[in-house]
């Protein structure tokens, strides 16, 4: 082959290379909701020695706080993550949903993409004829739960016990719903909250909120 046969060639492989990975697109949010899971099951273990010693405290914070802020990490990505799908017109992951459906989510993804997390999933569901989420019964509570102790933790104002806010209304939010660390003292949030039993809880908060969803849109699961 000439070289000038050899020079076209390699600058149609460039092409067809430029054209493939041009149209490759990577979901992120079932990795955050495996990560969450991890950091969950890695907790219990150290949780349940009799005694913690300053490392192992750390790896043990390090473990529920990260299952707690993928875990809520999820259900953002997820949602505009569907969005995104409905923008190009993804019939495989909306399968289930009309065209019409699909268009209008599409349409909406400008306006909601700044508004709050559940917002999102509410306002998907109305726009595609699907009765919204009860803010007053789970799975919506335990999710708006989930959200507001990642909130807490990402935003994090330390308080003095003799004038709590912010984690008081924390704490009268979720208190009872989950097992409170053994080897916390004191205030409730965050030493006695922060345990293998909340990154458990938020963990299944995020799947259950989640296959909920899917049900009610009538669209394949979402989960990893």
């Amino acid at each position: 082959m000439c070289i000038d046969g050899v020079q076209s060639t390699v600058h149609e492989l460039l092409e067809l290379q430029d054209m493939a990975t041009a149209n490759v697109k990577h979901n992120f949010s079932k990795q955050h909701l495996t990560a969450a899971k991890f950091f969950a099951s890695s907790a219990a273990p150290i949780e349940s020695r009799p005694q913690l010693k300053e490392r192992e405290w750390s790896e043990h914070k390090a473990y529920v706080t990260g299952a707690i802020v993928f875990a809520a990490a999820f259900l953002e990505a997820s949602i505009n993550e569907l969005y995104l799908e409905a923008v190009e017109g993804n019939t495989d992951r909306l399968s289930g949903l009309s065209d019409q459906h699909i268009a209008v989510l599409a349409e909406l993804w400008e306006l909601v993409e700044q508004q709050q997390v559940l917002g999102k999933y509410q306002v998907a569901l109305a726009a595609c004829g699907k009765s919204r989420f009860d803010k007053g019964a789970d799975p919506y509570q335990g999710a708006d739960g989930l959200i507001k102790i990642r909130n807490a933790l990402i935003h994090y104002r330390p308080e003095w016990d003799v004038e709590l806010d912010e984690h008081k209304k924390l704490k009268d939010r979720l208190d009872g719903r989950f097992p409170l660390n053994r080897h916390g003292s004191g205030l409730w949030f965050p030493h006695q909250c922060l345990g293998a039993g909340c990154a458990t809880w938020a963990t299944d908060q995020a799947e259950q909120f989640m296959v909920e969803f899917c049900q009610r849109l009538s669209i394949p699961s979402r989960l990893p």
